[in-house]
């Protein structure tokens, strides 16, 4: 384990605090004290955030429906809107390196996945500017002779909502979807994780945006985010994060009746099969658990394993996991990060704790991480948890660690019960060699996504999760219907008649 901290000196941390994006202009925030910005690998401030007031958020929400309103947008042809979207998407490949930087300084995210997620957030715009122009309605004729014409159009103003964890990508997705659209956009990126969020609205403005059509307003959840879901002018809300949170999101956003797209908490099962490439399996599964330090809603965390394999597989996962090089996020050598808080650090090692208190065993790991050199920040130990029982609160809940809990089954029947067992449905994970098997898990799982033999998601497949994991899907076509409303128009093709019998 090491790390030596490496300094990043761009907007915005070079102190600047004009960092809310208001019409077109950067403005200081005007709600109470600054919020310190801290780096996670070191908890040291990296800048202070001067969060927005509700007139600001007021404000911003304003000239979105100015913006939306303007020719300049809203008769923007739909082609020209895809290739203002392909301007931005290209800024960001070409600051490519300082938003990944920043976002591994502000989230703990290694900069080696940090990149990785630089790159996505950019395909996100890239991918939906293709859509720009093919939101398309349908046609349909009518009995007495009539005929019926529907067509999907912008919302108006959307809020998005965006979490700590990969705040660029999460921001993306649903940013890029909405623009395509033709709608305006206020973004709320998270109080403690903003800064690449931050630095992306310099790309909006170098690309041309016309003022209004996406603001960036930053605070705290429970001020700034609270004023946001709770405005009556707002269309939809578009959140991401814990499903506590997103059940206040709804509660509030129902005041209004304001519909809300949430991708909330998961509890991902892996179902290990007898017939499954182990070595590739082990490997699938270290992705699907320990990837930016587990701090992913659709990780994969329970794994369930027939016992013919348990205890090889349960060391070929061990002999893996030594193999991880937890430590500073900036340093290249570093394969896990910093969790986002001490606090957060403090609820993983409960879980665990609980855990081996109700007859767990720890497999490896367990412990928070200290490095042999460098800064004291929110490292945690890969943890692998085993002879863990369903009932357990490591089990049940979302950790949103590097904490794997594994599980032994008799048949996949017993298997697919006890994976389907959580109020979380968001993702799943197959490893199998038996394609009928394959079919047959994916169709009783239940969940929004099943993943066989691969990890990753991308801007094509539509995502999102039943049951306490959310509401709506994210990328790919089914976007477009998240992001447009229909309206139906019915014509008489011929003289109208009384309705009465003469």
């Amino acid at each position: 384990m090491s790390g030596s901290l490496v300094k990043v000196a761009e907007f915005p941390l070079t102190q600047e605090v004009e960092q809310q994006f208001i019409d077109g202009a950067w403005v200081k925030g005007e709600r109470g004290e600054p919020i310190d910005v801290l780096n996670p690998s070191n908890n040291e401030t990296i800048f202070q955030l001067f969060p927005a007031s509700d007139a600001q958020v007021d404000e911003a929400v304003a000239s979105c429906w100015r913006a939306f309103h303007d020719p300049s947008w809203k008769k923007m042809p739909a082609l020209e809107r895809g290739k203002l979207i392909t301007k931005l998407a290209a800024l960001m490949r070409e600051h490519a390196e300082t938003l990944a930087r920043l976002e591994a300084i502000n989230t703990g995210i290694p900069i080696r996945e940090s990149r990785l997620e630089s790159a996505s957030s950019a395909r996100h715009f890239e991918y939906f500017a293709g859509w720009a122009g093919k939101v398309e309605g349908s046609a349909l004729p009518l009995m007495n002779d009539r005929l019926m014409y529907s067509t999907r159009e912008p919302l108006g103003v959307v809020a998005i909502i965006v979490p700590w964890n990969t705040p660029l990508k999460l921001m993306s997705r649903g940013l890029a979807a909405a623009l395509a659209c033709g709608n305006t956009v206020v973004v709320k990126p998270s109080a403690v994780a903003l800064a690449s969020v931050l630095y992306f609205g310099k790309l909006v403005e170098e690309a041309g945006f016309p003022p209004g059509v996406i603001n960036i307003v930053a605070g705290s959840g429970r001020s700034t985010g609270a004023k946001i879901v709770g405005h009556p002018d707002i269309r939809k809300i578009v959140f991401t994060g814990g499903t506590e949170g997103g059940l206040e999101v709804l509660g509030l956003a129902a005041q209004n009746v304001t519909p809300v797209l949430a991708e909330l908490g998961g509890k991902g099962p892996i179902i290990v099969c007898e017939d499954a490439d182990l070595d590739e399996a082990a490997d699938g599964v270290m992705s699907q658990v320990f990837a930016r330090q587990g701090e992913v809603c659709f990780a994969g965390t329970r794994l369930f394993l027939p016992p013919s394999i348990h205890d090889a597989f349960v060391e070929k996962i061990k002999e893996r996991v030594a193999g991880i090089n937890v430590g500073d996020a900036m340093d290249e050598d570093t394969d896990m990060g910093p969790l986002i808080s001490p606090d957060h650090l403090a609820d993983v090692v409960g879980y665990v704790e609980s855990a081996v208190g109700d007859g767990a065993s720890v497999a490896c790991g367990g412990e928070r991480a200290t490095l042999e050199e460098g800064p004291d920040g929110n490292f945690m130990q890969p943890t692998v948890l085993t002879g863990v029982n369903q009932d357990m609160e490591a089990a049940c809940e979302e950790i949103f660690g590097p904490v794997l809990t594994v599980h032994e089954y008799d048949s996949l029947d017993d298997a697919v019960r006890d994976a389907n067992a959580t109020d979380f449905g968001l993702a799943s994970y197959v490893w199998t060699s038996d394609l009928r098997q394959a079919h047959r898990l994916a169709a009783e799982l239940d969940c929004g996504n099943v993943f066989i033999n691969t990890y990753r998601y991308g801007s094509e497949i539509p995502f999102g999760g039943t049951k306490k994991s959310g509401i709506g899907r994210e990328h790919g076509e089914e976007a477009l219907r998240e992001y447009t409303q229909i309206k139906s128009v019915c014509i008489g093709l011929s003289r109208w008649h009384s309705w009465n019998r003469d």
